[in-house]
């Protein structure tokens, strides 16, 4: 699961600096995803030494953040906005809502 927590926050990471370049720091937008991929990455690498519940509080804060991307692209979407692949985009989120929640229930039943 701490394998799983350091490649979702490097994705994370990685995917707002490719998407937003140099300037990612002065997109307020881009700051829940750097964040949330910063503390899975954090956890990731403290491993056992992080109690669970700080794992469980990781994966919750990125599934808040998948399901207020994943209602804005929804949005956009459902309203014709010219967003390409957003359907795409939407299933996507989707999946990565539920490895999100999954992953904060496996974690919130350790001890």
């Amino acid at each position: 699961m701490r394998i799983l927590a350091g490649l979702v926050g490097l994705a994370l990471l990685a995917g707002e600096l490719a998407r937003r370049g140099e300037s990612v720091l002065a997109q307020p937008k881009a700051w829940d995803d750097l964040v949330a991929g910063a503390l899975l990455l954090m956890l990731a690498l403290a491993g056992a030494r992080a109690r669970p519940a700080l794992h469980a509080a990781g994966w919750a804060l990125f599934t808040g953040v998948m399901l207020a991307t994943l209602g804005v692209n929804l949005d956009a979407w459902m309203t014709d906005a010219a967003k390409p692949c957003a359907g795409l985009y939407s299933g996507a989120l989707l999946a990565m809502l539920g490895v999100g929640a999954a992953a904060t229930l496996w974690w919130a039943r350790r001890r």
